[in-house]
């Protein structure tokens, strides 16, 4: 007898970008990455990809740092 685990799936759609739940997860991150973002929100990769360019693109996050594999973004100060 084979027993298999079931891995709870990642959601596909996009939250709501300007969602408290969304910018109280930014705030608690040391970085601000893809991968940390998916997994706080339990979204797959390329939908917290899609999140944080369109949150770079409305001023909320700034890329700070990025490799060939990895984006690094922090939160905007306010001015």
């Amino acid at each position: 007898m084979s027993t298999t685990r079931s891995k709870p799936m990642a959601s596909i759609t996009m939250p709501d970008p300007n969602s408290q739940e969304v910018l109280d997860t930014l705030k608690s991150l040391k970085a601000i990455t893809p991968p940390a973002v998916a997994s706080r929100l339990n979204i797959k990769v390329s939908v917290a990809k899609r999140l944080l360019s369109h949150l770079e693109a409305e001023g909320v996050v700034e890329l700070v740092a990025r490799s060939r594999n990895l984006k690094v973004y922090a939160l905007k100060k306010p001015s």
